[in-house]
This record gives structure tokens, sequence and C-alpha cells, in this order.
């Protein structure tokens, strides 16, 4: 009887962990803008920056100002201009 109940949890278990493989790219976790995990990486900076802007994300650079480690994203724009656009890496707030 234990035999059969573990073959059925396992089985239960492996079905579950193919299941969340399945997934579209924005639906698996941690992939949705509102639940990017902070710090930031240069991947969850572009990212970011391409959800906020709609543009191409050209380059992602590290910039460090003291004690803060910022973003420097370069972006083209749907107009056909490059901006620049950094966030600082612990909060993920957009930096003037």
């Amino acid at each position: 009887m234990y035999k059969v109940l573990l073959l059925l949890l396992l089985t239960n278990l492996s079905f579950s962990a193919l299941a969340d493989d399945n997934l579209p790219y924005e639906q698996e976790p941690g992939n949705n803008i509102n639940e990017i995990t902070l710090p930031l990486s240069d991947h969850t900076a572009a990212e970011l920056a391409k959800v906020e802007t709609g543009g191409k994300v050209l380059s992602v650079d590290e910039e460090h100002y003291g004690n803060k480690i910022i973003f420097r994203v370069k972006v083209l724009h749907n107009d056909g201009k490059v901006k620049i656009h950094r966030f600082d890496r612990d909060s993920g707030h957009s930096v003037p």
C-alpha cells in the first residue's frame, strides 16, 4: 500500500515539474515586470528598459557612483533616436 502511495506522490511531483517547463515566458515565475527580483541584473535592467520604452535595447553597462551601481541601458526608440536610460541596481528606479 505504501509503495503505491509513494509511486502516486512521485508521479504527481514529476508532472508538476513538467507543467512549469511549458509555461509561456511571460508567465514563468519572476518574468512578470511587476515581479522583477532586486537587485537588478544586466538582463533585468534591459527588460525593464524595453518594457518602459517599447524600444530595442542596444547595450547594457554598469556604472559605479560611490556605493551605488547604476545600469546604463542604451535604447533605440521607435522614432529612430538612441537614448540612455539609467536604473539603480538596488531599487530598480530610474536615475536622472
